[in-house]
């Protein structure tokens, strides 16, 4: 199994992680806490005077490497809170990546889509809607001369969504013809739509 000093080593290679650093810097912190523990305990051994020397010498000794690995750890303690700091940065980084990447292949996709699309859509909106002015004329003209026995012609638009008016009772009702705006997909300052046409 492998023991702590070579856990804390590994966290500083390239395959640490934030969540595996973290849980390293609280068993080096509770590692610190025991060392201190067990060298206090063999310090007040050290000093009894009952004690023969050669238990002594022990004592001092297990003392001088319980407080050694106190140290060492709270320098590990130290090291891994910077390097957690690394870790994190280098995973929001990748995280960063990983969002620029997929929101670069959507634009792409959909950048193509809009040039497969978009003229060829607005195009028809465009014919479209000129034909309907162009018959809003005609139904005005026959509107005003209609002959005997027929009522007024509804126009296209107001045929086709339904209406009785462009008028609910309240408020105007935008008219398609009217509030449509299709920017050119090739820009030219002087004709920067396709719809409303320049006249």
């Amino acid at each position: 199994m492998i023991n702590l000093d070579q856990r804390v080593a590994a966290a500083f290679l390239d395959a640490a992680t934030s969540s595996g650093v973290a849980a390293l810097i609280a068993e080096a912190e509770a590692a610190v806490v025991a060392s201190e523990q067990d060298a206090e305990a063999a310090r007040t051994r050290a000093l009894d005077p009952t004690l023969a020397a050669p238990a002594v010498a022990a004592a001092r000794r297990e003392m001088e490497d319980g407080f050694f690995k106190r140290d060492r750890m709270l320098e590990a303690v130290r090291r891994l809170g910077e390097r957690l700091g690394e870790v994190k940065r280098q995973e929001e980084q990748e995280s960063h990546r990983e969002a620029y990447a997929e929101a670069l292949a959507q634009r792409d996709v959909l950048a193509a889509e809009l040039v497969e699309t978009y003229p060829r859509l607005a195009g028809q909106l465009a014919d479209l809607a000129a034909r309907v002015c162009e018959n809003d004329k005609v139904i005005e003209h026959v509107n005003r001369n209609l002959p005997d026995g027929k009522k007024s012609l509804a126009n296209a638009e107001l045929l086709a969504r339904h209406l009785k008016h462009f008028f609910d009772g309240t408020a105007d009702i935008p008219k398609i013809t009217t509030h449509m705006r299709l920017p050119a997909f090739k820009y030219a300052g002087l004709n920067p739509y396709t719809w409303p046409r320049q006249s």
